[in-house]
């Protein structure tokens, strides 16, 4: 990979895992002061029985795993720090940043882990404001945020990404007289 091209991937990088970030944490700022905190009103609907902005706290990680280990925000805080700083050194010394596709799911998921990171340190617990649910056949989601968005769409992208065919270093052989792989 050449120097320009590093470069490029690194800003690539840093404009998905800062922006996300950054967007993930206003959209929680404006939606919190907007709506208040958990229960301090009644949830604004966007879509009537499928999606609202409800607040609540999440002192745990996705769907509130951990949340009654003690200190669970620190613990998941620290996780994100190692993850990130693993992130980095596979991208960057490790080369996986000659990949797109990774380059790109890892920044997304360094921009959720970021988000996320911030609110457990600055508040001991992750903010969420998404509630999806169907009232009609009982469906009821996680509320949840941008951060875990992206969490989500970058795990997603590299098992996609690992689970893509690989190419065959074995040569094709051909037989001259059908013109058919053999």
């Amino acid at each position: 990979m050449t120097t320009r091209a590093k470069a490029i991937r690194w800003i690539l990088f840093l404009c998905l895992a800062l922006g996300g970030a950054a967007f993930d944490l206003t959209t929680k700022s404006l939606i919190f002061e907007k709506v208040g905190p958990p229960r301090s009103a009644a949830p604004v609907s966007l879509i009537p029985g499928i999606l609202e902005l409800q607040t609540s706290y999440n002192p745990g990680a996705l769907w509130g795993f951990g949340a009654s280990m003690p200190y669970s925000s620190l613990v998941f805080a620290l996780l994100s720090i190692v993850a990130g700083i693993a992130i980095v050194g596979w991208l960057f010394i490790g080369g996986a940043a000659a990949s797109l596709p990774l380059t790109i799911a890892l920044g997304l998921i360094m921009a959720g882990a970021m988000g996320n990171c911030y609110d457990r340190l600055v508040y001991g617990h992750v903010r969420d404001f998404v509630h999806f649910h169907v009232d009609s056949i009982n469906f009821d989601c996680a509320i949840f945020n941008f951060a875990d968005n992206m969490l989500v769409v970058g795990a997603l992208t590299l098992v996609l990404f690992a689970l893509r065919p690989q190419p065959s270093d074995e040569p094709r052989v051909i037989d001259s007289q059908s013109a058919e792989p053999v």
